[in-house]
Order: structure tokens, then C-alpha cells, then sequence
């Protein structure tokens, strides 16, 4: 492809002929102009449909203009690192773009209108200042990498996991406490990155993502678990986890969530259960939540043998519950009957209160025993091991959901074998 690089000189002086000969190629290099506006003669040109490739990186950009929807056949548009403050609602009639670079810039949002570009593939908007993205997001549908690290985003939308294409998703160096558990619907994502933020869970099935081979949330001080389901995959799946779990639980924190306190050996193991869980199962010896921990804990140490445990819960005079709440089992019935019919139209869903829709659209969990859907109510199952063959000693907290009392035995039984 042959490239256009033009120099630092006036524009506009230039000859309408040679801006016609220069817009006849398909890629034009502006990177490091010094330029404060695309140039007008570009946009104003019969021949601005041929761009294919615009490069305007590290010039002295605020804005882009309303008439950026003239470059129709644009496929590549570069603008990282420039001055850009708001993207114009016209970016998303650029129908043939397929990668958005508009990195370290002063962007607190993107256009709702952005989820006209049907045909991207990759956008990234790394070192801006943006607080959410736009719920047009999910109307991206050939999207196949999102980069959206050192922002300031509190949460991902759940829409997120309608991404169907998405391979890969960067997310470090944010404010996000979760990840939402539609990320699991991914069915192609292969790398999740999501290292310096403030995680404090993520989603139970990630482990049975197929397609999932590295998964890097370093520097999470208060994430001290992983999800059990990845256990089966330790040696398939790199997994980061530095300086995970060193931190202490802030206490206005954790009073959204469900948590799980275990004492022993003169120490506090605090597991916090995922938000959706609102109702904590247990045994009928609550106690005996402690038991895959101790077990763990005796196979590495035989000398703890003997040691007992003390289990407490949040909010255990009114959560705490043997058996599945009516409205969990009726979630769980109704999720496994759309599911196995064939004729469910899309509109079925509307007859549900909104939050209930919200809830079927994906399970929280899937019982680490029996692999039954979960929604709100569940038993933890909290266990400790190395998650790296290459280090035996590097111990991990994980955390599993079973569905009911008999499957976590069942559990407990399968890692005593």
C-alpha cells in the first residue's frame, strides 16, 4: 500500500490538483503534524471517499468535525494521543470502520451513536477519562478486541457479554470492584485482563469458558479467591495473581455482599460470595464449612491435624437458609424450560418484572457438583491450593457454589479422594 506522508507546511496553500492526487491513495500519514483540525481541503474534496487509512497521531486535535462522516470508506482511523475532549455523534456513520484508536486523549465518554460502526473489529480508548461506556456497545458485534485500560470506570455494563466476537478484553488499571458475569457468555474470548483495579470477586464460570487461555488480574489487594472452576484448568490457563489478597476488606464495602469468615490457626480466612448471592446456604453443621479449607490445609501440613474451625456468616440471623429460597428454585425451573424449548420467541421475555429478565439472561454460577444453574441462593465451598505446577508453594484461596447440602459433601468427597 503506498502511503502519503505530508509535511508540516500551510495546507491550505496547497494546489487543489495535488490534494487530489494525494487523497487518491488509499492511506494518509498525518502522525506528529502539529495540527490542531483535520485539514478542511481534506473533508472538502469529491475524492475524501477514497481514504481508506487515516493516521493522526500525536498532533494538537480537540475535536473532530461533524463532516468526518464524509470519509465513507474509512477502515482505519488512528487518533491516539492528541487533545480529543468529545468524539462527534457522526463517527458512527463511518459504516466500513474497523478499527478506532482513540487512546490517550481527554475523553470522559463515548457517542451513544458509536454502535452504528457494525463492521469494527478493534477499538481502543486506553488513557482517557472515561467513566462508563455507552449501552450502544452491544451493537458491535463483529468486535474482536476492546481496550478501554487506565480509565475510571466503576463497573462494565452486563451488555458487555453480548460481544459474541470479542477475543480479547483489557480492562486493567480501572475502579471495578466486579466483572460482570455475562463476560462468561464469551464463547470466543481468549485473554482477560482486568490487573489494578479494585476486584473483590469475579464471575464463577469463567473456568468453563473453552476459549479462555490467560486471565490476568494482578495488583486486586482485596480479591483472595478464585473461582473453583478454574481449579480443573491449573497448567491449561495462565493465570495472574500478584499482589491478590493482601489487602483489608473495608468495612462499608462489605456490607453489599454475602461473606463467609472462617477462624482458624489464630487466623481469619474472609471470602466474599459474589453480589448476586443474597441468600447464603449452609449445612446443616455450619461448621462444616470449614471443612474443605481444613482439609486443604491438613494434606500440606499434616500437623494442623486437629485443628478446629469457627464459621461465621454476614447477616446469618436472616440469610442463612438450608435449602434454596421459592424464588431460587422457580429461577432455576424457568431458566432450564426456556432453555430446552424450541419455540420461545425473543419477546417471552417481557413478560417478566425487569430485574427477573436481568437475572435469566445468564446464571451466576453453575454448582461446582452437579453443574445446576444458580442464581441467588447457593453454598459456598471454599478450598486452598496452588494454582501454578511451576510453584508448588504459591497457595490460593478458591471458591466454588453448590446447589444444595448433598452435592457439597459429594464435593467435599471428590477433593478427599
Amino acid at each position: 500500500m503506498f502511503v502519503v506522508q505530508l509535511s508540516t507546511f500551510e495546507y491550505e496553500a496547497l494546489p487543489v490538483s495535488f490534494m487530489a492526487s494525494v487523497l487518491m491513495n488509499p492511506l494518509i500519514s498525518l502522525n506528529y503534524k502539529g495540527l490542531e483540525e483535520i485539514p478542511p481541503s481534506m473533508i472538502n474534496s469529491p475524492l475524501t471517499a477514497n481514504v481508506q487509512h487515516l493516521h493522526m497521531k500525536g498532533n494538537r486535535l480537540t475535536e473532530l468535525p461533524e463532516s468526518i462522516h464524509l470519509f465513507e470508506n474509512l477502515k482505519v482511523l488512528y487518533l491516539q494521543s492528541n487533545r480529543i475532549k468529545l468524539l462527534p455523534n457522526a463517527v458512527g456513520a463511518l459504516k466500513n470502520l474497523e478499527l478506532l484508536d482513540v487512546s490517550f486523549n481527554y475523553l470522559e465518554s463515548l457517542p451513544e451513536e458509536i454502535g452504528g460502526l457494525k463492521k469494527l473489529k478493534k477499538l481502543y480508548a486506553f488513557s482517557n477519562r472515561l467513566r462508563e461506556l455507552p449501552k450502544s456497545i452491544e451493537a458491535l458485534q463483529n468486535l474482536e478486541v476492546l481496550g478501554i485500560m487506565k480509565n475510571e470506570l466503576s463497573s462494565l455494563p452486563p451488555r458487555v457479554g453480548s460481544l459474541t466476537e470479542l477475543v480479547e478484553l483489557n480492562v486493567d488499571s480501572n475502579y471495578l470492584t466486579h466483572l460482570p458475569k455475562e463476560l462468561c457468555n464469551l464463547n470466543r474470548l481468549q485473554e482477560l485482563s482486568a490487573a489494578t483495579n479494585n476486584l473483590m470477586t469475579l464471575p464463577q464460570d469463567l473456568g468453563r469458558m473453552k476459549t479462555l487461555v490467560n486471565i490476568f488480574v494482578d495488583n486486586n489487594p482485596l480479591l483472595n479467591w478464585l473461582p473453583l472452576s478454574l481449579k480443573s484448568k491449573k497448567g491449561k490457563i495462565n493465570i495472574g495473581v500478584n499482589r491478590c489478597g493482601i489487602g483489608d476488606l473495608p468495612e462499608h464495602t462489605v456490607r453489599a455482599y454475602q461473606l463467609v469468615n472462617i477462624e482458624w490457626k489464630e487466623s481469619t480466612t474472609s471470602t466474599i460470595l459474589p453480589k448476586e448471592i443474597s441468600r447464603t446456604m449452609c449445612p446443616a453443621n455450619i461448621e462444616a464449612l470449614s471443612l474443605p479449607l481444613l482439609h486443604s490445609a491438613r494434606t500440606r501440613h499434616p500437623s494442623t491435624e486437629g485443628v478446629e474451625a469457627t464459621v461465621s456468616l454476614m447477616h446469618d440471623a436472616k440469610f442463612v437458609i438450608r435449602v434454596p429460597t421459592l424464588f431460587e428454585l422457580t429461577l432455576r425451573t424457568y431458566y432450564t424450560l426456556l432453555r430446552m424449548s424450541k419455540h420461545v420467541s425473543g419477546n417471552s421475555w417481557t413478560i417478566l418484572p425487569r430485574n427477573i429478565e436481568d437475572l435469566l439472561q445468564c446464571p451466576t454460577a453453575h454448582c461446582c457438583q452437579c453443574t445446576q444453574v444458580l442464581f441467588t441462593s447457593a453454598i459456598p465451598f471454599i478450598c486452598q491450593d496452588n494454582f501454578d505446577p511451576k510453584k508448588p508453594n504459591h497457595l490460593f484461596h478458591f471458591l466454588g457454589l453448590c446447589c444444595s447440602e448433598q452435592c457439597f459433601y459429594q464435593e467435599l468427597a471428590s477433593h478427599i479422594q
